[in-house]
């Protein structure tokens, strides 16, 4: 198995981490997903994005999965008995789907939206996408489910990460720290940050607020993947 990723996309990280998670076995390949080459638009599957998963078949062919969520599934499907990510029953399945689509819809493109202009509307709204997601989960916790990690919270850390560091560098930007939801998120929040499959893919590499502050200041002047600021 082949990971085609980009060290500081987070969406790239959900599937890095949902590897090192599950405990499987795969090949890590940096690429530069802007240097749209035929070789890269090929394997990508004319998407020139990151995260790529690359599989073997049992016929000698591949199977090449695109987006993250959907890697995450995938990831699953292929080995549901080893550290699962997801729910047994396909009513709890469902309603972490729609909160992994909360994040893609609700916390992303506003975090990006307020990265690039601080003038908009985005700073509230991106509050209010997290709210959301924090009055879901679990009361006990730590993670979103309850004591285990399941696939919202990877789905989720890579961008409240990023919101955290590179929005209060860049828009003085901070969570709040008041009231009981927020002292629940900042509970799963500090479990997250210890949690060795989110370490291993970031802060165990050196200096690696700062190179994601620096390598986001390109998004900044508007040379980041302007894709990911669109509302559903």
């Amino acid at each position: 198995m082949k990971l085609y990723c980009a060290w500081y996309c987070p969406f790239a990280q959900r599937a890095w981490m949902a590897l090192e998670q599950k405990g499987i076995d795969y090949e890590y390949i940096e690429v530069d997903p802007y240097d749209k080459t035929d070789w890269w638009l090929k394997l990508s599957r004319g998407t020139a994005l990151v995260p790529v998963l690359v599989q073997a078949n049992d016929d000698e062919g591949e199977i090449t999965i695109v987006e993250s969520n959907r890697i995450l599934e995938y990831l699953e499907d292929l080995y549901p008995e080893q550290n699962p990510i997801f729910a047994d029953h396909p009513n709890a399945r469902a309603e972490q789907k729609y909160w992994m689509d909360h994040v893609s819809n609700k916390i992303t493109p506003h975090l990006y939206r307020y990265l690039k202009d601080p003038q908009t509307d985005t700073r509230g709204k991106l509050l209010d996408g997290l709210m959301q997601i924090v009055e879901a989960m679990d009361d006990k916790g730590p993670y979103f489910n309850g004591d285990k990690v399941s696939a919202v919270d990877i789905a989720l850390m890579p961008f409240v990460y990023r919101a955290i560091h590179l929005l209060g560098y860049y828009r003085d930007f901070s969570l709040p720290a008041e009231g009981d939801q927020w002292r629940r998120f900042q509970n799963w929040y500090e479990a997250m940050l210890e949690l060795p499959s989110f370490k291993k893919t970031s802060t165990d590499h050196d200096d690696y607020r700062q190179r994601l502050i620096t390598r986001y200041g390109e998004n900044i002047q508007g040379n980041g993947q302007v894709d990911v600021t669109k509302v559903n």
